[in-house]
């Protein structure tokens, strides 16, 4: 609406305040002059203020207003009933209800349209099809629907008990990490609607709760819009009719534009600049509604650093420098089309200032994505911590790091000179690529992409520093992740380099080529070039140590790769002592070696070694004052895994929350989280704390198949460990139905014999035991065994598995002898493997023991007497697998 239109309307409003309801038709006549449109503006903002809430006041329950026309308690709404009015608004009356059909026991919010708003009865309709077309655990969802018996619409909604977000962060003194996780919860329920062609248009923290999980409801869609379609035949939205809260509003709202998934995004813009700075960017309270609206329409943002320092933050201003400026900016342009595209643009922005990379928000500062890229070449060039599941589902990392110079003074001098030479011809190429017209935007990769090749020619006739300057853009394409980049790179400079080349550098080429070959899953590849290049490194080892050492680092890849675990582990140790020798224990890349080394002894079995050299790893980056970066929590979560897989339930717990949570808290989310959160699932549901372990598992999968796709092997892992939670929580339905999704997946992606297919099918055969099918669990584990046996010693954990499940099932076909044989395999396997106290050989010792007590044999009541002893230490007294064990115990001491 034009802003001249708004002042008239307010003018008319404060003069119709002063007038007596008995008078005010006449004076409306009057004063409209047949002007209708006009009338119904003014009157429409008359009557909202003579109802309890105000139109401005958007708080999806409205304020109880106390009074007794609403609808009293114990009143039967088809299956519901009434339990207590929760609150009243302009339009609609909410309450308290409750399933009242005796089927379950449900609370739930019953949301009524007030007698008095019988004109919005086409908005309250429009809201009830909006909620039936969204299903994603972030909003609050449509449960029913009906009509009261005085003919009024009513929607029953799942009952939400929670704080607003910016109140919930405020009473907790969330960190800027939590917050910009909670705020990534909501823009996923945001982008959802979105993607069903909903846009909610009155996004504030009133409407978006945090519940006592930690899980943000999004809530009152009751001005939302269908993109494909009106709502309740208004075709876009009037101040008069939308009962939006200003502060929160787009301009173009306020203006009667057109509203779309910008606007949306607005929104979000004012919520996380009121969630990181404290306040709004905007105060329009108390000021008149033209002057509100002038204010939100024409005067810009302002920064938000630059408002922190003038409060009292939640976060320090220093933080929000840059990056978040630039992104609460975007989202708070006045048109439409300079904001994010999507809210999915804006979260992925969010989540690359987590990471260190350049942000969409900041194109344009010249220097900037270069000073972004170069300091990730500084701190981490080639590598980062990748996500490695080893065959029996653990968490590794491998960080690789670029060369340190570590050679005589003279010749650190003439290199330090080159490198210098290189940095300023690629700071002017950068800025070269950046002047030149641009079809999308610029990232680091299409700075590299322009400039990599031209800097390669320009350099070909300087043999010597064409190969400084292809170890530097290899060094930038491996920051960067894009593999597809640095191999043709090196491939070329490879192939061109003659007589003259700096023969260093070819053979640095090589093993930095051969590294990639074995990440691009190409290990034959990679043989050849590994060795011409250590066959370089021998004749004189003294001069090119580093780059020996960094060879001995790829050579334990390319035998772990290759099957030789033995021969990786040599490798690793004689690594890491010559390393130690040259740079001292205290050294990040004598824990990279560490963590290295704990891979491959996870992948050999030999569990309590691998854990030592996790904790090894873990200590040093402590030691070197690193212990708080990102490669310091992913080792966290390695050892969590680790004490997970040996049996050391207290430990993993603990290590994998915190692991997970400082994760989050220092690079956002990522695979490493949906790993290590997945295990912490499963460790609950070891507990039987089955009603976290559910909430747990579901959001870590939900991460495994954002970030790693639906296939991946996390993805199944992530999957395996929900279903095992449904399956604790006796939702045995739900479990058969996601293992069956699960294992089809799991064929078609990796194939039938693959290790996690074969943990999928043993699943289902411990499934078949808790629905009472014995047989049906026997003939599955019998299936399977031989495929498992075949794979050796790395899939002894999961023979073990098997073989206790097969007795089990033995023991439920009254078959004591077959059951305490396949019981005996498992116990001696666990023994080999797990911690001595570990639950699981316990459980395997105490299910020994109640074959054994089967068939009259005096061990039984030792191996109980001990089992339940373990079980009672590692997982409480009254744990199921505690309690079985000291019943049979007490059968065995002949009390029943």
């Amino acid at each position: 609406m034009p802003l001249r239109r708004w002042e008239r309307v307010e003018e008319l409003f404060t003069e119709g305040l002063d007038r007596p309801l008995a008078g005010r038709e006449e004076w409306l006549d009057r004063a409209c002059a047949g002007d209708d449109e006009l009338r119904r503006e003014v009157e429409s903002l008359l009557a909202a203020h003579d109802t309890p809430a105000g139109f401005l006041d958007g708080s999806p329950f409205g304020r109880d207003s106390g009074e007794s026309r609403g609808i009293p308690a114990g009143t039967r709404l088809g299956s519901w009933q009434i339990v207590a009015p929760l609150g009243r608004g302009g339009a609609g009356e909410v309450y308290l209800g409750q399933r009242a059909d005796g089927a379950f026991e449900q609370q739930v919010a019953i949301k009524v349209l007030q007698r008095e708003a019988a004109a919005l009865l086409d908005r309250f309709q429009a809201e009830r099809r909006i909620l039936a077309r969204l299903e994603h655990p972030g909003i609050a969802r449509l449960l029913d629907g009906g009509v009261t018996a005085d003919g009024r619409p009513y929607a029953v909604l799942e009952f939400v008990q929670g704080r607003p977000l910016v109140d919930h962060c405020r009473e907790l003194g969330n960190d800027l990490g939590e917050r910009l996780r909670l705020f990534g919860q909501v823009c996923e329920a945001v982008a959802h609607a979105h993607r069903n062609l909903v846009v909610h248009r009155d996004l504030k923290p009133g409407n978006i709760l945090v519940d006592a999980d930690g899980r943000v409801k999004l809530l009152d869609f009751g001005i939302a819009k269908l993109l494909d379609g009106d709502v309740g035949g208004e075709a876009e939205t009037d101040l008069t009719r939308a009962p939006l809260t200003p502060d929160y509003a787009a301009p173009e709202q306020l203006t009667g534009e057109p509203v779309t998934t910008a606007t949306d995004v607005y929104a979000l813009g004012v919520l996380l600049f009121e969630l990181l700075v404290g306040q709004r960017p905007w105060q329009s309270g108390g000021l008149p509604v033209a002057s509100a609206v002038r204010l939100l329409v024409e005067q810009e943002a302002p920064r938000a650093s630059r408002l922190a320092r003038e409060g009292t933050p939640p976060v320090p201003p220093r933080s929000l420098e840059g990056d978040l400026d630039a992104i609460l900016a975007k989202c708070l342009r006045k048109q439409p089309e300079h904001r994010y595209e999507s809210v999915t643009a804006l979260w992925q922005d969010l989540l690359r200032h987590q990471r260190h990379e350049p942000v969409r928000a900041r194109e344009g500062a010249t220097l900037y994505s270069l000073g972004r890229l170069l300091r990730r070449h500084r701190w981490a060039a080639a590598a980062g911590a990748a996500v490695l599941l080893s065959l029996a589902g653990g968490l590794g990392a491998f960080a690789w790091q670029a060369r340190q110079a570590s050679l005589e003074r003279d010749a650190a001098r003439r290199a330090a000179s080159r490198e210098e030479a290189v940095r300023d011809h690629l700071t002017r190429l950068f800025r070269t690529s950046l002047a030149e017209p641009a079809a999308g935007p610029i990232t680091a990769k299409t700075m590299l992409d322009r400039s990599a090749q031209r800097l390669v020619e320009q350099y070909r006739d300087d043999p010597q520093l064409a190969g400084e300057v292809v170890e530097t853009l290899a060094d930038l394409y491996g920051a960067l992740g894009d593999l597809e980049g640095q191999a043709p790179l090196l491939e070329g400079f490879l192939a061109a380099a003659g007589p003259e080349a700096d023969p260093r550098a070819v053979a640095l080429a090589r093993q930095k080529l051969a590294h990639l070959e074995i990440v691009r899953g190409h290990p034959e590849r990679a043989a050849p070039l590994l060795q011409q290049a250590e066959a370089f490194w021998r004749e004189d080892p003294a001069k090119d140590r580093e780059a020996r050492l960094e060879g001995l680092h790829v050579r334990g890849l390319l035998q772990r790769t290759q099957g030789d675990l033995a021969g990786s582990i040599a490798t690793y140790q004689a690594a890491i002592q010559e390393r130690t020798a040259v740079s001292g224990l205290a050294h990040r890349e004598t824990a990279n070696l560490y963590n290295s080394l704990a891979i491959t002894l996870t992948a050999g079995q030999r569990l309590d070694e691998a854990l030592a050299a996790h904790r090894q790893a873990l200590e040093i980056y402590r030691q070197i004052g690193r212990g708080e970066d990102l490669e310091a929590w992913i080792l966290l979560g390695n050892i969590g895994t680790l004490a997970f897989r040996v049996g050391r339930l207290r430990e993993a717990e603990e290590t994998l929350a915190l692991a997970f949570r400082k994760q989050r808290e220092t690079a956002g989310d990522s695979a490493a989280v949906a790993a290590a959160m997945g295990l912490y699932g499963a460790v609950l549901t070891q507990q039987g704390r089955t009603a976290e372990a559910l909430a747990v598992s579901r959001e870590a999968l939900g991460l495994a198949e954002r970030f790693t796709g639906a296939g991946s092997p996390l993805a199944v892992q992530d999957r395996h460990f929900h279903t095992e939670a449904l399956a604790a929580a006796g939702d045995l339905p739900a479990a058969r139905a996601l293992l069956a999704a699960n294992l089809a997946t799991a064929r078609g992606q990796f194939g039938p014999d693959h290790i996690l297919t074969l943990r999928l099918r043993l699943a289902g055969a411990k499934l078949a035991l808790a629905s009472g099918q014995p047989a049906d669990a026997h003939a599955q584990v019998a299936a399977l065994l031989p495929a498992l046996r075949q794979l050796g010693g790395q899939a002894g954990t999961w023979v073990a598995h098997a073989l206790v499940v097969a007795g089990e099932a033995q023991l439920g076909l009254g078959r004591p002898a077959e059951a305490a044989a396949a019981f005996r395999e498992a116990v001696t396997l666990r023994e080999e493997r797990l911690w001595s106290g570990s639950w699981e050989l316990a459980e395997a010792r105490a299910r020994l023991g109640e074959a054994l007590l089967a068939e009259g044999d005096s061990a039984a009541t030792g191996l109980l007497e001990s089992a339940e002893l373990a079980l009672r230490a590692e997982l409480g007294p009254e744990h199921p697998q505690t309690l079985r064990a000291a019943r049979w115990l007490a059968v065995a001491r002949g009390g029943g």
